[in-house]
């Protein structure tokens, strides 16, 4: 998603008080879903209705794309607990990127009870933007903003919303000063090179980005903040929540295999955009080395394609059962330190 996609993922409605809970939370904080799913399982073995134990597996889940699983997770929450905001919270991120209108309903359950739930209002306003209801959305991020001043999600997730309803300018006044402090993370400044884009200033979004990007990378970057201008969402940019957490690449454990491509879906990633045919080639043998697990049953697909004037080559892999699969698919591979754009 565009918007900013570091996720606190719910933590801030769940309670402590049983053993292992805040291990589990700390795990979850720091990048480590998997170790997060053990103590989770660990306690569910013994305790098998523990709320606190359930909402922590399913956002374990969720971190790791296990998106069918994280569902049952939340929703035997609510079997329990009808007025449980973290499983409303975390069902509604599970639904986001296939069904935002039915995340959005979620969110709002969740803030009929707790109606200055930063967290929630944050995610509401990524369920609007997914919609192309920029305006709502935004309403939404000055509420949480309003509850939680200093939630920079929230801020980054108004910007760039500002920046795909045409308010460009204004979106790149609230990122700069943030993407200029010399600890910004490089999705902080790639956030800003978002901006700046759909503001028009190729030139220097081009420059922020190749400070950490191959020039292939570069032109994948640029055509997709250009296909974000007003009116188009970018999925993998939308970032939901307060509480940094690192993409699941911080996963010790392999990711799950990938179902091979024929017995999948239409939707597909983008992995590289590079000068040449044969460097498309060449770059598929890298990864594959480079990413066994992730792209085990994947066929690469190389298009030629222009843009400004320039022509390269697309690297692609396709066979996703929608794009949510492929979003999740793309949060394991840039947790690996590459590139990935999951489209439609």
């Amino acid at each position: 998603m565009l918007l900013a996609a570091c996720g606190g993922r719910g933590l801030s409605t769940l309670g402590s008080g049983q053993p292992g809970i805040d291990v589990a939370q700390a795990a979850l904080r720091g990048g480590s879903p998997q170790i997060a799913l053990q103590i989770a399982g660990n306690i569910l073995a013994t305790s098998p209705n523990s709320d606190p134990a359930l909402i922590i597996q399913g956002e374990a889940l969720t971190a790791l794309g296990r998106l069918d699983e994280a569902a049952t997770s939340f929703s035997t929450v609510l079997q329990h607990d009808p007025a449980s905001v973290g499983a409303h919270v975390g069902l509604g991120r599970v639904r986001l990127a296939s069904d935002p209108s039915g995340a959005e309903a979620l969110f709002l359950e969740a803030l009929q009870r707790e109606p200055r739930n930063a967290v929630a209002l944050n995610d509401l306003g990524i369920a609007r933007d997914l919609q192309g209801r920029h305006g709502d959305a935004q309403a939404a991020y000055r509420q949480a903003l309003a509850a939680n001043p200093d939630m920079s999600a929230a801020q980054v997730n108004l910007a760039l919303s500002l920046a795909m309803s045409g308010q460009s300018r204004d979106a790149v006044q609230l990122l700069r000063p943030m993407a200029s402090d010399p600890g910004a993370s490089r999705q902080l400044r790639h956030n800003l090179a978002a901006v700046l884009t759909m503001a028009g200033d190729k030139a220097e979004a081009e420059r922020i980005l190749s400070a950490d990007l191959t020039p292939g990378e570069v032109l994948q970057a640029l055509e997709a903040y250009a296909a974000a201008r007003p009116n188009a969402v970018a999925a993998s940019m939308l970032t939901p929540s307060d509480v940094p957490v690192p993409a699941p690449a911080a996963v010790a454990a392999p990711a799950p295999a990938v179902e091979p491509a024929a017995q999948r879906g239409s939707a597909l990633v983008q992995l590289a955009a590079v000068p040449t045919e044969h460097a498309a080639q060449a770059e598929w043998q890298r990864l594959r080395k480079q990413m066994p697990d992730e792209l085990r049953g994947h066929r690469p697909t190389i298009a030629r394609s222009e843009r400004d004037g320039r022509t390269y080559w697309q690297l692609r892999t396709d066979g996703f059962a929608d794009v949510s699969q492929a979003a999740a698919f793309c949060e394991r591979v840039r947790a690996t330190g590459h590139d990935c754009m999951a489209l439609r």
